[in-house]
């Protein structure tokens, strides 16, 4: 047992210290899905899990879910679709301030309704594109703004990501659409006014720069696949939406894949399409939960868990799920907590300790990279297509005034209410 668990340790330490240095020094520059796909093969190779455990620990429903969201974006981007709203959003914009805005309210606001990580998919593409519309415009400060607002949105509904629908489903609390609103609608709206103004206090030497659009005539190339993507997102969304509002067990992950299949079925591009898609992405999260089986069958989680607070009152689910989310981002972390807290007596009734989950779990995505989903899929989507690169340590400095803000406001007003 202790053999695993140093070797776990190990696998942990080597991981996160490859993230978290690229970009500090030029000698080590290994992307965030092969550092995690080392650490898979760490704890393979030194047996901390076996080869039949690792494969087992893959969650097919959630691989199946982001190969859909991302065949979606990748025919949005391929038809010309993308590069379109990109122009006319900065086109109609004078101000990096105004822009940074747009990206940020936009995303939030799309964030409620759709699952954030289809969102970062979808947008990031577009955005990287936004800087052959204007010549003097910085990117990176948009990419944060799209993160901040694809995660901050997504609390106040249950499909808005996948840990808050785990939540829903799992913790039974009664009226979950309902009873999301009522407790975390007001501090979302409170938090996405605090987030913007803190990004124009961390952007402030762009965000009063004029932006100088180039004259480009830029159409959708292919209009029949935009429509056709178009067409699908909407009934995924719509369908997802009438499937938990009418109390119905249908997979998200079946819905969304029987549009994927849609679209490679009635498109003449589909080769186009399918080698466009965020494989790297998909690599990185098969390799992430066979890290955190490792860590989890290790011992390590637990070691880590009885370091903090119990999760049994708001202040101890808030530190958990924030701190543990940096170590296996927020949806694994979801999975394991929802039998812990059963355990300990948390039940349906206990509503405010469960949203509180869904709201810590989710802003946790803003202190660290790895913290959500959505991080990974923007660095990725944007190295990708030659856009600019963010930092372990760059994100964490940004991350933690937008995290501490989010939390207190989040704490406060779960407490009061």
């Amino acid at each position: 047992m202790m053999y695993r668990l140093i070797a776990a340790s190990i696998a942990l330490i080597i991981t996160y210290s490859l993230i978290a240095l690229r970009g500090v020094s030029r000698r080590i520059d290994v992307p965030a899905w092969v550092a995690m796909l080392i650490g898979a093969s760490i704890m393979i190779g030194t047996g901390v899990v076996t080869p039949s455990e690792a494969l087992s620990s893959i969650n097919l429903n959630v691989i199946l879910f982001l190969f859909s969201l991302f065949t979606i974006a990748s025919a949005l981007e391929v038809s010309g679709f993308l590069s379109y709203v990109a122009y006319r959003l900065v086109s109609s914009t004078r101000r990096m301030y105004s822009l940074i805005g747009k990206v940020f309210l936009t995303s939030a606001v799309l964030g409620m309704f759709i699952s954030n990580d289809g969102l970062a998919a979808s947008f990031t593409p577009m955005i990287t594109e936004s800087s052959k519309v204007a010549r003097n415009i910085d990117v990176k400060p948009l990419l944060y703004a799209l993160a901040y607002g694809v995660t901050i949105g997504s609390v106040m509904l249950p499909i808005g990501n996948p840990q808050n629908l785990l939540i829903a489903i799992e913790s039974g609390i009664p009226k979950p659409f309902i009873n999301f609103v009522r407790y975390l609608a007001i501090p979302t709206l409170i938090n996405l006014a605090a987030t913007y103004a803190i990004m124009l206090l961390l952007f402030r030497r762009n965000a009063m720069d004029d932006l100088e659009v180039k004259g480009l005539n830029v159409r959708i190339s292919d209009p029949a696949l935009s429509n056709l993507a178009l067409v699908v997102l909407a009934l995924i969304v719509l369908t997802l939406v009438l499937t938990d509002l009418m109390g119905l067990n249908l997979d998200a992950a079946l819905v969304a894949l029987i549009g994927a299949t849609v679209i490679y079925t009635l498109s003449g591009r589909r080769n186009e399409v399918l080698s466009n898609l965020d494989w790297q992405t998909i690599v990185f999260f098969i390799a992430l939960f066979i890290v955190s089986e490792g860590a989890y069958t290790s011992g390590v989680l637990s070691y880590l868990a009885h370091l903090l607070p119990a999760p049994t009152t708001l202040w101890g689910i808030f530190t958990a799920s924030i701190l543990l989310s940096q170590v296996i981002s927020n949806v694994p972390m979801v999975a394991l907590y929802l039998p812990l807290m059963r355990g300990l007596g948390l039940g349906p009734g206990n509503v405010v300790a469960w949203v509180g989950l869904a709201a810590a779990s989710t802003i946790a995505g803003n202190l660290t990279l790895i913290g959500a989903a959505s991080n990974i899929i923007i660095l990725q989507a944007s190295e990708k297509r030659g856009g600019p690169r963010l930092s372990y340590l760059e994100f964490l400095m940004y991350g933690i005034p937008v995290t501490l803000v989010n939390a207190l406001i989040y704490y406060v007003y779960l407490n009061i209410i």
